[in-house]
């Protein structure tokens, strides 16, 4: 699936309260032609959960917080984070468009050709976690990540060729 395809459903399920972060990359592109406002703002690559725990904090309804599976992998002291206060971030749904490469440097591989960003994610304690690969899987997963959390819902997607 195409990362716009597979974001389409989570722009559906943003309500007027909840609020949305964009980590900087192809990803940023995807959630644009997707129909999404990262009204919560964009961080830098490596830097958007951070922010959205910020939002967290302050926001009603729920924080989606969109990332590539690169900028993941330059989050994970922040999971550690949300692992040992659960409780204060449970209205965040982490969403990771999967493609396994770096695509703003050039398309190189990167962890996510070994490692699954919802095994990590669940190894640290958020639930739900999941894996989608094609439209309906992504709407099923991140309808039920809305629903409690902190969550992670990792879709898996043809490579972005944005750039």
């Amino acid at each position: 699936m195409r990362p716009e395809e597979a974001l389409a459903p989570l722009a559906e399920l943003v309500g007027d309260r909840d609020r949305v972060v964009v980590d900087l990359g192809d990803n940023t592109i995807a959630a644009a032609k997707a129909g999404l406002d990262p009204d919560g703002g964009t961080g830098a690559l490596g830097g958007a959960i951070a922010v959205a725990l910020g939002h967290c904090l302050r926001t009603e309804g729920r924080v989606y917080c969109v990332v590539g599976d690169g900028g993941f992998f330059m989050h994970l002291h922040t999971l550690a984070t949300i692992a040992q206060n659960r409780d204060r971030f449970e209205n965040l749904t982490i969403v990771v468009v999967t493609d396994a490469a770096w695509g703003m440097t050039g398309g190189q591989e990167n962890p996510a050709t070994e490692a699954s960003p919802a095994e990590v994610a669940e190894s640290l304690g958020l639930k739900p976690t999941g894996v989608a690969t094609d439209v309906d899987e992504a709407e099923r997963l991140l309808n039920r990540c809305a629903r409690s959390g902190p969550s992670l819902a990792e879709l898996r997607c043809d490579p972005m060729t944005y750039l």
